[in-house]
């Protein structure tokens, strides 16, 4: 007696599935291949501008230690200066009164006459 069985294919003869499963991989493949190399080629210009990054934060690290120095510096000038004038003017007090008088007259002639 014979049976009515369906045809069946067998799993080692490829199929529609099959066909489109290897163009799949071959699609995978070549967009890996072509992000490795952008990968390969992009990496020297990054490590350029990583370099160049780093050498500008260490210049801008550098001028602002020095305008800090600057500042210690202009600082420690400013009050010397104060101190030293602070020091002269209570040693000549009649000096020190003279100079304020002629100061406030010569301003008070100079607004007035505009």
């Amino acid at each position: 007696m014979k049976e009515n069985t369906p045809n069946r294919t067998n799993n080692l003869s490829p199929g529609p599935g099959a066909t489109n499963a290897s163009t799949i991989d071959r699609i995978t493949r070549s967009a890996h291949d072509g992000i490795d190399s952008a990968s390969k080629a992009a990496h020297p210009s990054v490590d350029r501008a990583a370099t160049g990054a780093h050498k500008a934060i260490e210049s801008a690290d550098e001028m602002a230690h020095q305008a800090a120095e600057a500042f210690d510096k202009a600082g420690i000038k400013g009050e010397e200066l104060l101190s030293t004038s602070t020091n002269y003017l209570r040693e000549h007090p009649l000096l020190t009164l003279g100079l304020a008088v002629g100061t406030g007259y010569v301003l008070s002639r100079l607004l007035a006459s505009r």
